[in-house]
């Protein structure tokens, strides 16, 4: 008996140390944190001007992200705000393009995602304290139908003087309509809005002249 009992505990402590041995071997599930290795840390200047590229311009260059994991770690809710990136399935490619500090504890990711011939570029919020993206914003996309195309674009500044940067983005609406005599009419229609960083996140602010700020703050136009 005493025997048995003995080949039991040494059976038992096997067991255990294989267990331990498999779970130091293992590594751990990438979290959120492991996305920042895709986006290249560098330092830009005072005023940066962000558009999608044309049709005669390759892709940004970044960092190719996994499109099962860049779906995986990021949270759904940030995504779905992108009516029309909202699951991996079609999605061409991600790439990750940029890093720079907006506050001590928060990093601003420029992200760009590309789905058939829509061109999308993100800038995600990235808080160091929660190891965790908490926000997402529009920095430029190209998207649309035969109706009509949508173009986005963007300067990051120090808009206010603050010493924080700011965004101001620019959209472009273009579309083709038929007149009550069945005459085709192109419209564009151009406006701008004003994203202030404060408190770790940005702000809409009211613009009491959108037609300034258009003619201050141009992006390239497709028509």
């Amino acid at each position: 008996m005493p025997h048995i009992f003995y080949s039991r505990l040494v059976i038992l402590a096997c067991v255990l140390s294989l267990t331990v041995v498999c779970r130091l071997l293992t590594p751990p599930a990438p979290g959120q944190a492991d996305l920042l290795a895709f986006f290249a840390p560098l330092a830009i200047s005072d005023t940066l001007r962000v558009e999608v590229p044309d049709d005669n311009e390759p892709d940004p260059a970044g960092d190719s992200i996994p499109t099962a994991l860049f779906f995986r770690l990021l949270d759904t809710a940030l995504l779905q705000e992108i009516t029309y990136i909202a699951e991996p399935d079609g999605v061409d490619r991600i790439q990750g393009l940029r890093r720079f500090a907006l506050s001590a504890d928060v990093e601003a990711c420029v992200v760009y995602i590309r789905q058939f011939w829509f061109k999308h570029v993100s800038l995600l919020l990235y808080d160091r304290r929660r190891q965790a993206f908490t926000g997402r914003y529009t920095l430029a996309e190209w998207y649309g139908g035969e109706g009509g195309q949508v173009l986005t674009g963007s300067w990051l500044l120090d808009y206010d003087g603050d010493g924080d940067r700011d965004i101001v983005r620019r959209v472009i609406q273009h579309s083709i309509l038929l007149d009550n005599n069945q005459r085709v009419q192109q419209v564009t229609d151009e406006s701008a809005e004003v994203l202030l960083w404060h408190d770790g996140h940005f702000e809409a602010q009211p613009v009491p002249d959108t037609a300034a700020l258009v003619r201050r703050f141009p992006i390239r136009s497709y028509w």
